[in-house]
């Protein structure tokens, strides 16, 4: 019995073009930023809880740093800062900054510039797939 590989399924033009006009709707980009509102949020209320301390060791917190981080660009990128790649990396950097400065006045807690490196890098990671594939699929 011969094997037969498993055939790729191709990417229609019809799906691409649903994929577009869902990403164009209003509701779709008023969901996608109370979702980055939501995950802002939660970073810096969760964080000022007792359980944040220690609660990622090293390296797990820099893969936490730029999951959460990378969500935050992708669903602000989706939902007002489309085409904007530097605007988008601004922002982020900026919360990353405001999560900084507002770790560094808990107790327990500390700061880094590692930490905002790898937030500035997940958003400029998002910024450029998210770009690329923009351009590609005009």
């Amino acid at each position: 019995m011969p094997f037969n590989e498993p055939e790729a399924v191709p990417v229609t033009a019809s799906l691409l073009s649903r994929m577009r006009s869902t990403g164009d709707s209003h509701l779709f980009r008023l969901a996608c930023l109370g979702c980055a509102l939501f995950l802002i949020t939660g970073l810096f209320w969760i964080g000022s809880k007792p359980v944040a301390v220690g609660l990622f060791h090293p390296p797990l917190d820099k893969v936490a740093h730029f999951a959460t981080f990378g969500m935050i660009a992708c669903m602000l990128w989706f939902s007002i800062l489309r085409g904007r790649p530097w605007l988008l990396i601004a922002a982020v950097t900026l919360v990353g900054a405001a999560d900084e400065i507002h770790q560094q006045l808990l107790p327990g807690r500390t700061a880094g510039l590692d930490d905002l490196a790898v937030d500035v890098l997940a958003a400029a990671v998002i910024a450029s797939l998210l770009e690329y594939a923009r351009r590609r699929n005009r």
